[in-house]
């Protein structure tokens, strides 16, 4: 078996990632909680100073990572907007999930080859991204623009921001955490320490497109292969 590895999640992504996580969960059940009337009013109070405060690290992560790293954030949107053939065709078997999770002998049994992100990974995941700035907007202009939207456009942002958090951070849990666990490759390199790397193997396995086609050697001395783009 090769010892090669190939650079999955660069530092900058997996930073961005991991804040986005934990500073999104605490800002939806602060939310949840206050929302459905779930804790007294004196700790309402205090949970939604709170949600403010992890609002503003929610914002900045974003905020940063787009501005400081925006070649980063490019190359994952030309990544996540590559919808070609194969793209389409992983749908007809919705990548050998079902087959491999339950038996159930959905399509045909090959899977299309995909690029870095699969074609269920790229709709989810544009989905998050268009979400994050959304809930960004219109959380902001709720909290310093109220009494200025006018009652129709606040009683929309506020739906929006509530309801769209909750069905992003359902599809999260219930979809996204747990095929992130049985890839679990991409969930070791995305949460260890240190670089955020697979194994050369995994990588053709799952996205062969895109070592063909993105990645280059840089380094092969007495090191497993990096590869990068």
């Amino acid at each position: 078996m090769s010892n090669e590895r190939v650079l999955k999640f660069p530092m900058s992504e997996k930073m961005f990632h991991n804040i986005n996580m934990v500073t999104w969960m605490i800002l939806a059940i602060t939310g949840v909680l206050i929302y459905f009337k779930q804790v007294g009013e004196a700790t309402a109070l205090l949970m939604m100073t709170f949600h403010i405060g992890i609002a503003i690290v929610f914002t900045l992560n974003f905020v940063g990572f787009v501005v400081l790293n925006a070649d980063r954030f490019f190359l994952m949107l030309r990544n996540l907007l590559i919808w070609d053939a194969d793209t389409f065709a992983w749908f007809k078997n919705l990548g050998g999930y079902p087959r491999r999770l339950f038996g159930i002998p959905f399509g045909p049994e090959e899977v299309a080859p995909q690029g870095r992100f699969n074609a269920g990974q790229k709709f989810t995941y544009l989905f998050f991204i268009f979400m994050i700035f959304g809930l960004i907007v219109t959380g902001w202009l709720l909290y310093f623009m109220a009494p200025v939207l006018g009652k129709t456009t606040m009683v929309y942002f506020f739906n929006f921001h509530v309801w769209g958090s909750i069905i992003a951070t359902v599809m999260a849990v219930g979809a996204h955490l747990p095929l992130a666990v049985i890839n679990i490759e991409d969930f070791k390199a995305m949460f260890r320490f240190g670089a955020g790397d697979v194994p050369l193997e995994d990588a053709l396995h799952h996205a062969p497109k895109w070592v063909e086609n993105d990645l280059v050697k840089v380094s092969t001395l007495e090191q497993p292969l990096k590869a990068h783009h």
